[in-house]
């Protein structure tokens, strides 16, 4: 179990040992389970959070939203440290490796600058996810030449940076729409589908990859 005194790194092995050995299993049979719920329900739209405890006793609440033919996961992590609450987020089978760490003073700004009438902190963190449920990294070129990890967000996005030594994306602040300009809006707008563009090639070369050594392995 991931606890305050743990390192960074150490808490990035923690989470992802949890998701190789047991969390990444765990979702695919959740969502076949939940695709047959959708369907016995007449199709009807629907989301809710689950939670799962690992063997190593990280509980992980799964967010899952079931609309339009689909259902979608979102799994993610609670944690308490001596500043406050955070949470993790993983999403390999996305096609993004590393972690993603929404920090106190994140959460702090997300409940600010949108007005969310929420005082549990654990509430929060459920509704951040459950209106948050696509996020992708990107870079935003400043001014200077220096590059500007954001995350679009449901009605703003976050700010944050990237720490390579841990391949993890920490993110430190929520701006709301309304502090960015247009042309900012739209820059990043079109990072983004730039970004989700390449992502959707790698994850489709992935699958061919997975796909040809099936098909060579079946030749031997």
């Amino acid at each position: 179990m991931i606890v305050p005194s743990m390192t960074p790194e150490e808490i990035r092995k923690a989470l992802l040992t949890d998701y190789d050995t047991e969390l990444k299993l765990k979702l695919k049979g959740i969502q076949v389970a939940y695709v047959g719920k959708w369907v016995r329900n007449g199709r009807k739209n629907f989301i809710e959070t689950i939670s799962h405890t690992t063997k190593t006793k990280n509980t992980w609440r799964i967010t899952i939203r079931c609309k339009d033919g689909g259902c979608w996961m979102m799994p993610y992590l609670v944690y308490y440290d001596h500043v406050g609450v955070s949470a993790f987020h993983l999403a390999p089978e996305n096609g993004i490796d590393s972690l993603m760490w929404f920090n106190t003073h994140f959460l702090k700004r997300y409940r600010e600058r949108l007005k969310i009438d929420i005082e549990k902190p654990e509430e929060l963190v459920k509704h951040f996810f459950r209106h948050n449920m696509n996020m992708l990294p990107c870079y935003y070129p400043m001014p200077d030449g220096k590059e500007q990890l954001f995350c679009p967000l449901t009605d703003g996005l976050g700010l944050g940076l990237y720490h390579q030594e841990l391949d993890m994306y920490e993110f430190k602040t929520y701006v709301d729409n309304s502090l960015l300009h247009p042309e900012q809006k739209q820059k990043m707008v079109d990072i983004w589908y730039k970004e989700l563009g390449d992502l959707y090639i790698k994850i489709q070369k992935g699958a061919k990859d997975i796909a040809r050594e099936r098909f060579s392995r079946n030749e031997r």
